[in-house]
């Protein structure tokens, strides 16, 4: 069979498909590394091109010195993949010219690049699928979103957890990674209403289009119908069209007042206004995460304020940059508890993990739809390392 070329995001993955076509001996001929996609070469993803062939007979002539022939080696915990340089003895031939030292240059390079990749490989714990029998469940995890660093976290966690014979029960390994996962999902219950004297003041921020208002809408009902405590509403978003009436909507339904703060000082005098409610719930603009200026005017109410709980909303339908973002700008601002919403949205129940461990702060309450005041929970570790093993169901209330 003649050489082949694959193609991979990375080089371990190009070398998996290699792996996969011609089998653990296959001879690598040669290698490139390009970009695709972004605009003018810029913002593009990295992309590999190996080109392998079966066997040394259908390598080249000119090209057998130095190629690069792929082995499997016996698992151990820290190698697990081991390429090893076969060299064959140049033709009469093969004589010094400037094309021969170029491909020699060439495999000298790739050399030292397959090198890399099996040290940063058996650093990072990153799987062969050929050798570890956790492979498959690295890149579950990954394909419901956990982030790379974290996946390869928790498996290791499995592997110290588990025996040999155990890492090859598919139950076994599930419950280990179940046990694992709770923990990174810290929450902190449903809101505590303990206050002696005047009413307990909740504030939600987050960026625009996450479910502020509605999820604001589905905690006053909750406190209303289950709980029987007088709430009170006020609205801090003056700049989206139809917020207040949205709000108004809720507030007259579920019978709470409703009253709009335009600066900090009457946020201030409507607080004092309502000291007769057991609850008072914030609603705020959405601010985008890169507007440093209307982020301060925010750190302005609540200083006027002085909220008890502050709760980020984050949308579970967000990528993990679009949340890093969120969490590391909003973090100005300060929050206590996190929100996230639109979890039957979502691509990956894992960047969940991610986002509290960035956050450092616990989580409060998902919401799974637009319905009120049914589409909220109080989350729940277990149930929601569950989701992120794509074991469980996503529970409405």
């Amino acid at each position: 069979m003649k050489a082949k070329t694959f193609h991979g995001v990375t080089m371990a993955e190009a070398l998996t498909e290699v792996k996969k076509h011609f089998g653990p001996g296959a001879i690598i001929i040669n290698t490139r590394t390009n970009s695709r996609g972004g605009i003018l070469g810029v913002g593009g993803k990295p992309h590999v091109e190996i080109t392998a062939v079966r066997d040394m007979n259908d390598v080249p002539p000119a090209m057998r010195r130095g190629a690069l022939r792929i082995k499997p080696k016996a698992s151990t915990r820290t190698d697990r993949v081991a390429v090893t340089v076969k060299p064959e003895s140049p033709p009469d031939s093969f004589a010094p010219t400037p094309q021969n030292d170029r491909i020699l240059s060439e495999m000298a390079s790739l050399r030292e690049m397959v090198g890399n990749l099996v040290r940063q490989n058996a650093a990072a714990g990153v799987k062969d699928s050929l050798q570890d029998p956790l492979y498959e469940t690295y890149q579950k995890l990954v394909g419901s979103a956990v982030a790379e660093e974290v996946a390869t976290q928790l498996v290791e966690r499995v592997r110290e957890t588990l025996t040999v014979e155990q890492l090859h029960d598919p139950k076994a390994v599930r419950q280990a990674l179940r046990k694992a996962i709770t923990p990174r999902v810290p929450t902190a219950g449903p809101i505590r209403i303990d206050k002696r004297v005047g009413p307990y003041v909740v504030a939600l921020i987050g960026p625009t289009g996450v479910g502020k208002t509605t999820t604001l809408a589905k905690l006053a009902a909750n406190f209303c119908l289950r709980e029987k405590r007088r709430v009170g509403m006020i609205t801090l978003d003056t700049y989206r069209i139809g917020a207040i009436e949205q709000l108004k909507t809720y507030a007259q339904i579920i019978h709470v007042p409703l009253e709009v703060a335009a600066t900090p000082d009457e946020l201030a005098e409507t607080v004092d206004r309502m000291s007769d409610r057991d609850v008072i719930l914030i609603d705020t603009a959405g601010r985008s995460q890169r507007d440093s200026g209307k982020l301060d005017q925010l750190r302005a109410f609540f200083a006027a304020a002085t909220p008890d709980e502050v709760h980020l909303v984050l949308s579970g339908a967000a990528g993990p940059k679009v949340l890093d973002q969120t969490i590391e700008q909003f973090s100005r601002v300060g929050f206590d508890r996190v929100i996230f919403t639109k979890l039957d949205e979502a691509l990956g129940f894992g960047v969940i993990l991610s986002a509290l461990q960035k956050a450092g702060a616990d989580l409060s309450y998902v919401t799974t739809g637009q319905d009120v005041p049914r589409d909220i929970s109080v989350g729940e570790s277990g149930a929601l390392a569950e989701l992120v093993l794509g074991e469980g169901e996503l529970q409405r209330p």
